[in-house]
């Protein structure tokens, strides 16, 4: 297959020409013939264009239209002349999709690939501190910390711990992996600038309490402690109350999993994933619509390929007779407005 990615900006100068840059990388690693350029080539298979607002309807064997908001009549109109030669118009959104159909686009003629993001950015590991000495009666049950970092990840929580007593401790999570900034001596300096960036304060001692939980609550900063003492008096206001290893786990593979339902649904939206979507949908369509072709490929993700052909659901039905009668309305206004303005300007001239 021969591809044409027409960028209409110079590649490097702004979002569009990124789009059109890893596209083209991604599709060269999938053994796709394809190059960038600023016009459509005639001998391509496919001409994708980014974006649609640079198309001319000059129909070539397969054109495609990178599409992105609609939010003005003219744009509006411009993309249903665009549909009348291009395949198909590749939204970056499903809202921006049916609000399209909404307003009477055809729904052969639409789609959705989400973009895509470079995977560089990482979650950092959240900063967890400790701010209490050890005792040799055990009462801050300083062995915990072990035993959670033994059944948790080391990608997900790092420590700072402040306080004396808590060398073999920190020697023994490090060879687990985990990484410790511990201050042995106590440092009012340290020790105020450090508890504001914390993401959670930790204690799980037998005792009246920590004055950390204290300081921590003051910072604003989500706590897992022991209900005891005078923190038994505020357990309501305790993100993670704790009793003993087993609360303390949970609490810890909790917050984990918060964080990664925040990461998931964006795990598979790779620049990879990306140029394997558009060239799933170029082939279905260069397959003449095949039904084969499309119960083959469409599972393999929920957008691209499944977007396009999919059966409206009662639900999209409902939201876009919704968004019909919404589109409708808007333009009735715009027009009355133009009219009220029109008329106002006639009765103010001599």
């Amino acid at each position: 297959m021969k591809v044409r990615l027409v960028c209409y900006e110079n590649v490097g100068d702004w979002i569009v020409g990124k789009f059109a840059a890893k596209l083209n990388e991604g599709l060269l690693a999938l053994g796709v013939r394809s190059d960038i350029g600023q016009a459509a080539d005639p001998d391509a298979d496919v001409n994708h264009h980014l974006l649609y607002l640079g198309y001319e309807n000059r129909k070539t064997s397969l054109d495609t239209l990178m599409v992105t908001h609609i939010d003005s009549v003219h744009k509006m109109k411009l993309l249903r002349r665009q549909l009348e030669s291009a395949a198909l118009g590749i939204c970056m959104s499903r809202r921006t999709m049916t609000d399209l159909l909404a307003a009477g686009l055809r729904r052969d003629k639409l789609c959705v690939v989400h973009p895509a993001h470079d995977g560089h950015i990482k979650p950092r590991p959240l900063r967890v501190g400790i701010t209490c000495r050890t005792y040799a009666d055990g009462r801050k049950r300083e062995y915990f910390l072990e035993e959670l970092c033994r059944r948790i990840g080391p990608a997900d929580f790092r420590f700072w711990i402040m306080g004396r007593g808590w060398g073999t401790v920190v020697s023994a999570i490090r060879n687990l992996g985990f990484r410790v900034d511990y201050d042995e001596e106590f440092d009012s300096r340290r020790y105020e600038s450090a508890i504001p960036d914390l993401d959670y304060f930790l204690y799980f001692g037998a005792d009246e309490g920590s004055m950390g939980f204290i300081d921590a609550l003051a910072a604003g900063v989500k706590t897992i402690v022991t209900s005891v003492g005078y923190q038994a008096d505020l357990v309501e206001h305790i993100t993670h109350p704790i009793a003993g290893v087993e609360d303390l786990v949970a609490a810890f593979t909790a917050i984990a999993s918060e964080r990664s339902r925040l990461t998931a649904p964006v795990a598979g939206w790779t620049w990879e994933n990306y140029a394997r979507k558009h060239l799933r949908i170029w082939e279905y369509l260069m397959s003449g619509r095949s039904g084969e072709y499309w119960s083959r490929h469409a599972r393999e993700f929920p957008d691209g390929l499944a977007s396009l052909n999919t059966e409206d659901s009662p639900r999209l039905k409902q939201r876009v007779r919704f968004l019909g009668r919404i589109v409708k309305n808007s333009l009735r206004q715009r027009w009355q407005r133009r009219i009220r303005r029109g008329s106002s300007a006639h009765e103010k001239k001599p």
